[in-house]
């Protein structure tokens, strides 16, 4: 399964042919114990027992009879192929657990970033099939708008991609264009801050000159009020110092009534007398 903008974790090539495997079987071998078994039961290449075998035929025979090979011989060559095999055998069997475990890292790792192994197969000469490499798709893909969640998606990238014991040349490719990403988010990340750092300062210097005019407001307000209070402070002043002055020309009059002798009336005289 390919997942969109993604690239291929591939398991490094084996280090062994594996032409052993598929080489036809040895035809000269079986060709030659047909010839010793032909010797043996008297038919084949043997004249027939009613000619006399002329002196040229007779050197002949026995020429043919040295180039072909021993009982001995053909058994050696049966035991040298079984331990071809057997070594052919023993290198797919490290190689497919060497895929296996190194798709298996990628796909660990990566979690959902990354799509199940799939795996290229050879059978060997046992007919059984070995994976001899493997892939693993994983999404590179940037998170749009959220430099954050980039920079720890392809952190996650590169651990993926060094996950396996010996990560192969595509494995260190995907892990250096996941550092790349990752230096890209975190400088996005820097302009972020510097630009939320500026809009914090723009609004706090708004808050001052804000609070400022409310400062100048309330003082205009409270020079006003005081104003105010000075004028009627001043209008009570004067309406008490009139008052003052009324009552004190009232005690005056008094005092120059009681002061001045008043004329007798009729009759007043005999009656204090009286």
């Amino acid at each position: 399964m390919q997942i969109a903008s993604g690239v291929l974790f591939t398991a490094p090539e084996p280090a062994f042919s594996s032409r052993a495997e598929r080489s036809p079987p040895n035809k000269s071998n079986e060709g030659s114990a047909q010839v010793v078994a032909g010797s043996s039961t008297g038919t084949g290449t043997a004249l027939p027992q009613s000619k006399a075998p002329s002196p040229g035929e007779t050197q002949e025979g026995v020429a043919a009879g040295e180039r072909a090979p021993s009982p001995v011989a053909q058994s050696d060559a049966d035991v040298r192929q079984q331990q071809n095999e057997a070594d052919v055998i023993r290198q797919l069997q490290s190689r497919d657990i060497e895929v296996r475990n190194h798709e298996r890292a990628h796909q660990a790792i990566g979690g959902q970033l990354a799509s199940a192994p799939t795996y290229s197969f050879t059978k060997g000469p046992d007919g059984q099939r070995y994976a001899v490499s493997g892939e693993v798709s994983i999404d590179v893909s940037d998170v749009p708008g959220d430099p954050s969640a980039t920079y720890e998606k392809m952190a996650r990238v590169r651990r993926a991609a060094l996950a396996p014991a010996e990560p192969s040349a595509q494995d260190r490719q995907v892990a250096v264009m996941a550092a790349q990403k990752m230096a890209e988010a975190q400088a996005d990340i820097a302009q972020q801050q510097r630009e939320a750092l500026s809009s914090e300062a723009e609004l706090r210097d708004q808050k001052r000159d804000d609070m400022r005019a409310e400062i100048e407001s309330a003082r205009e307000a409270q020079s006003g009020s005081e104003s105010e209070e000075e004028d009627a402070g001043f209008v009570s002043v004067a309406e008490r110092f009139a008052e003052y002055n009324a009552r004190l020309r009232q005690i005056n009059e008094t005092l120059l009534r009681i002061s001045s002798p008043s004329l007798p009336t009729s009759g007043t005289l005999f009656d204090e007398e009286a």
